[in-house]
This record gives structure tokens, sequence and C-alpha cells, in this order.
């Protein structure tokens, strides 16, 4: 009987593990992600790209809904997790889906730090950490004229060769 596996966030470094483990172990895990995206998983160095134009949300996806199938992922998108219960081995959602573990990996990632100085409040001003931040800014770009970034991390610059 497979072991319970389940994965909270479906970035790229779960992503990887997943392809690692299937190959060399294949059947040993049922798992279960939950993603607080409501999306499959995406290629986050390549959202400057997107937000240029260069390319789609679709050139990007690194495992499409056909990849999670074939493999019996379950993935719960959309589904932030708000409760770990490390003694009865459980993870929830804040939508309430609810599912046990044997084993527990937590991949979220970083959140975004938006410096405290005035006017870090004010609409407009936006973190740059996935697709949702990258359709806010375009959204807003709409009829403007002017941004200003301020820092500038590997994502936020990270521009293709060519």
């Amino acid at each position: 009987m497979a072991q319970k596996l389940v994965i909270i966030g479906n970035g790229m470094a779960p992503g990887r593990m997943l392809e690692e483990l299937f190959d060399r172990a294949p059947g040993l895990y049922e798992v279960t992600i939950f993603n607080a995206e409501p999306r499959v998983n995406y290629d986050r160095i390549m959202l400057s790209p997107v937000l240029s134009g260069e390319k789609t949300y679709e050139d990007i996806i690194i495992h499409g809904d056909d990849w999670y199938e074939a493999r019996g992922v379950t993935l719960h998108r959309g589904a932030k997790v708000s409760k770990i219960d490390r003694e009865a081995k459980t993870v929830t959602a804040e939508n309430g889906i609810t599912a046990s573990y044997d084993r527990l990996v937590i991949a979220t990632g970083s959140s975004p730090f938006i410096i405290p100085v005035p006017g870090h409040d004010l609409p407009g001003v936006l973190a740059y950490r996935d697709l949702d931040d990258v359709d806010r800014m375009l959204k807003i770009a709409e009829g403007q004229g002017h941004a200003v970034v301020i820092g500038g991390g590997l994502w936020a610059l990270k521009r293709p060769m060519g």
C-alpha cells in the first residue's frame, strides 16, 4: 500500500522533487498537493517574459493537467493551507479540504517584502512573485505611462538572452 505524501506548495522545487520521486520510486507515494494558486505548476523565472508579452502563461507551464492525472496526483488548486495538525498528521486548507499524510513537504517559497516607506500602501504598489501579480500589473498599466521598480531580485530582472 502506498504511503500518503502531502505537499504544500506547487512551485518549481516540489515539481522537480516529484519528477525525481516518480522516476526513482514509482508507486511509493499517493501524492496530494495543496496549491494556494488556482493553476498548475509553471516556471516563475519566466514571469518577466509574460509581463512583457513575449510569452503567455501556457508557454511557461511545467506540468499540465495531464501530467498530474497520469501520475495519479491529486492537485487542490486555490487551496491555501490554514492548519497542519502534526499529531493527527492532517493538513487542512482554508476551503475546508483536509488530507492525511505519512510524509509532509512544505515548499511554499518566499513571501515578497514591500519596504515600509511612505506610500507603500497606496493603490498600484505591488509585489512581484506570481502570475496573479503579473495580471495585476498589466491591468494597472493599461493607460498608465510610468512605473517605478524598487528592488530587483532574480524574477524581477530575469530577461531571456538572445
